[in-house]
């Protein structure tokens, strides 16, 4: 529904911000790959192509990122003259699906974490004692280095954009946990309202995380890992 203009323009400010956010990011981008492009994987160690601890980290990684949640559009409601942020549960349930990947720095799918296996496999030239993963373009050959490169910089627009935001106040304070450091600040923005443009913000740019992260999960998906069975 159509919000007054004074709501309106507060999500606007919020849109505006984002932008800005991710224009920040973007300016890390610098290598181009356009075009068709492959993955081999070659593996000649006598052991299975992921350990114990890869298989895990990939199967958990490719299943939590194809159910991450996008948020698209902010709804408002109205309700017997006051006028609520619709779809703030969704934006705290999509935060919550995200925690692992962008705060929790000791998970295994962390994008970190993530992006380190992603690197190390395919700067491996030695497939006798580990994985190597090599890039083909349909025109250029062999562009493995500069696939690095275009990973390397999806890493640093990812980083950008947390660093440039309060995941830390919305898990720790908020969701997770309840850090009495944040306990005033919450306790304000509740009440006042405040909280819905903090949630609708981190939820728009968790959202372009999960794009931002879309090289690396096609590195992971390739490869062989259990699917949901049927019931």
């Amino acid at each position: 529904m159509d919000a007054p203009k004074e709501i309106q323009d507060k999500f606007n400010d919020v849109s505006a911000e984002v932008e800005k956010m991710l224009q920040i990011a973007h300016g890390h981008f610098e290598t181009d790959i356009s075009g068709p492009i492959s993955f081999k994987y070659t593996i000649s160690a006598p052991r299975d192509v992921l350990t114990d601890f890869e298989r895990a980290q990939s199967v958990c990684f490719v299943t939590r990122y194809d159910a991450l949640p996008v948020f698209e559009k902010i709804n408002v409601v109205e309700k017997q003259g006051n006028y609520y942020f619709g779809n703030f549960h969704e934006a705290r349930y999509l935060l919550n699906e995200y925690r692992s990947i962008i705060q929790n720095k000791k998970d295994s799918i962390h994008y970190q974490n993530v992006h380190k296996f992603c690197r190390d496999k395919l700067l491996n030239e030695d497939h006798s004692k580990d994985l190597s993963i090599t890039v083909e373009h349909s025109e250029r050959g062999d562009i493995t280095q500069e696939f690095v490169k275009v990973l390397n910089e999806h890493y640093k627009a990812i980083k950008s954009l947390i660093n440039q935001c309060e995941f830390g106040y919305i898990y720790n304070g908020i969701l997770q946990h309840s850090d009495h450091r944040y306990s005033h600040r919450f306790w304000e923005e509740y009440s006042s309202g405040k909280s819905n443009y903090v949630f609708a913000k981190h939820a728009l740019i968790a959202s372009n995380i999960k794009m931002l992260l879309g090289w690396h999960y096609r590195l992971f998906s390739v490869m062989t890992f259990p699917k949901l069975g049927a019931l």
